[in-house]
């Protein structure tokens, strides 16, 4: 009997006799929650409103104690708070999706200098501890550390009791904080923006600190950016980075790459990042190893602040230069995939690949369109773009809304899910389409991917008046699916269902 990882979590949550849990495994209408009615394989199973702020990133984190927690970021703007019953600028959302049918909002962490639209989380037990950082003791294992950006710069939170957020620490003189990526088992975290003490010449370059004790302001290491962006440097200004992602933690981080060509090349040693977000991409390719210090198991020396062109260049292992018409927002890879249709090949049977997403930003397609890139990485020095995963705005015209460049708000991709731990990894990906809502794409054979699904979203009470946006998605470890509204609509909460789900899994179509 195949279980997926969504209903065994369902099935833990209930008590149910055995025949009424077999029934619920396998249906596909588990949960009595009204359906847009305009998707493929898959359905709504919970919902909350957000307080109605327009929101940016959901993140997922499993507590030691078995609860799953999502962290919403935000976007600018401000709400009645139930909890105190004043009005708040947005800030930080904490939910409580246990029960993905009964989500409940346990809190919200307002913001006080501007926008705070991205968190990451780290449970204190995967950080380092003991003689690599005194300060996270046993006793802090069953601790739950979030950090999140701000209008000046980052900070972090304890966050165990989701009720009752503790501010840690920050760092400030940054502007243009955005989407960063905090390694757990080092503590190291990789933040866009610009530090007012470096004066680098695009809004976002790469600010690399040694965060692994949440309880203090980090520790600086250096800035890194594309060349030209540096101070004192002359000639056209790069575009600024978007976000990074780091395979450092990847489950299969000490596995060689596909074209490993010394002993360094494996997952864990690389970063990808994404340059950009919706003209002039580029994806970077960078060796772990040689970006940072001696002191970080690196080989890097040099000024960490005003560093040369060479210097730059020396960690790149690969560059794309993206079209301009074509950004770079979302990085996120895949390695060691198979796909059946090369078994009969002799040579590049395995692949590294890449899910390369370019945001829409202009509503009603005042613009190019834009697509997610599936990106070929098995060769490092060389990436390629193998296929898009593109949505035709007509397809909306088989619903009553009708063209997706006519709905209101924006039309086209805007960011990948990102975790390297959901049950679907290598298999099925999901991407925010904005009016398009979540795309459900079957990539076993990259070169050729399917659209085995999607969910569009409607507008509620809380919409604003240009329509929903599904802005931003996450898969949890146990395959739930969030998305979250950019213009008010609150979080949904997903799931897989037919084929696609079969697909998702591994098992075979019927």
């Amino acid at each position: 009997m195949n279980w997926s990882h969504y209903d065994s979590r369902e099935l833990r949550r209930t008590a149910l006799p055995a025949m009424a849990l077999a029934a619920l495994a396998f249906s596909s209408t588990g949960f009595a929650i009204d359906q847009s009615g305009e998707q493929l394989n898959m359905e709504r199973v919970g919902h909350t409103d957000l307080q109605g702020r327009s929101s940016y990133q959901p993140n997922v984190i499993t507590y030691p104690d078995g609860r799953v927690i999502v962290f919403a970021g935000t976007h600018n703007g401000s709400a009645t708070n139930p909890f105190t019953g004043k009005v708040e600028n947005n800030g930080t959302l904490i939910i409580d999706v246990t029960d993905p049918a009964n989500p409940v909002e346990k809190a919200h962490i307002p913001q006080t200098d501007g926008q705070s639209q991205s968190v990451r989380m780290c449970l204190a037990r995967d950080m380092p501890f003991g003689s690599a950082n005194p300060q996270n003791t046993i006793a802090d294992h069953f601790k739950v550390y979030m950090l999140r950006n701000i209008g000046t710069g980052y900070e972090t939170w304890d966050v165990t009791n989701v009720s009752a957020p503790v501010k840690l620490a920050d760092v400030r003189g940054i502007s243009s904080s955005h989407k960063m990526w905090w390694e757990c088992s080092t503590g190291l975290l990789y933040a866009p923006g610009s530090r007012t003490a470096d004066a680098w010449r695009q809004t976002q370059s790469m600010l690399i600190y040694d965060w692994k004790n949440p309880k203090a302001a980090p520790i600086y290491i250096r800035t890194f950016g594309l060349p030209g962006g540096q101070p004192g440097a002359t000639g056209p200004i790069p575009v600024s980075l978007h976000g990074p992602i780091s395979a450092r933690d990847h489950p299969q981080a000490f596995r060689p790459l596909t074209r490993a060509g010394s002993p360094a090349d494996v997952v864990g040693n690389r970063l990808y990042l994404a340059y950009g977000v919706g003209d002039d991409g580029v994806l970077q390719i960078l060796d772990r190893s040689k970006l940072l210090p001696a002191a970080y198991g690196g080989t890097w020396t040099g000024s960490a602040s005003t560093p040369t062109d060479a210097e730059l260049r020396a960690p790149q292992v690969g560059i794309l230069n993206m079209s301009t018409d074509q950004g770079g927002h979302t990085s996120f890879p895949i390695f060691g995939m198979t796909p059946q249709s090369y078994e009969s090949f002799t040579e590049f049977q395995t692949r590294d690949i890449l899910l390369l997403a370019s945001e829409a930003t202009s509503d009603r397609c005042a613009e190019a369109p834009h697509w997610s890139f599936v990106v070929d990485i098995t060769t490092e020095s060389k990436p390629m773009v193998l296929s898009t995963m593109a949505v035709d705005p007509r397809a909306g015209e088989k619903y009553p809304r009708g063209n997706y460049c006519k709905r209101g708000a924006r039309f086209g991709v805007h960011s990948s899910e990102e975790n390297f731990t959901n049950p679907y990894y290598s298999r099925v990906t999901f991407l925010a389409y904005f009016t398009g809502g979540v795309r459900a794409w079957d990539i076993r054979e990259p070169q050729t991917p399917k659209e085995v699904g999607f969910y569009v979203p409607v507008t509620n009470a809380n919409t604003t008046a240009n329509g929903y946006m599904t802005n931003n998605v996450e898969v949890d470890d146990d395959g739930y699916i969030y998305v979250v509204d950019r213009n008010g609509a609150g979080l949904d909460i997903l799931r897989l269902t037919g084929d696609a789900r079969r697909i998702a899994l591994g098992l075979p179509v019927r």
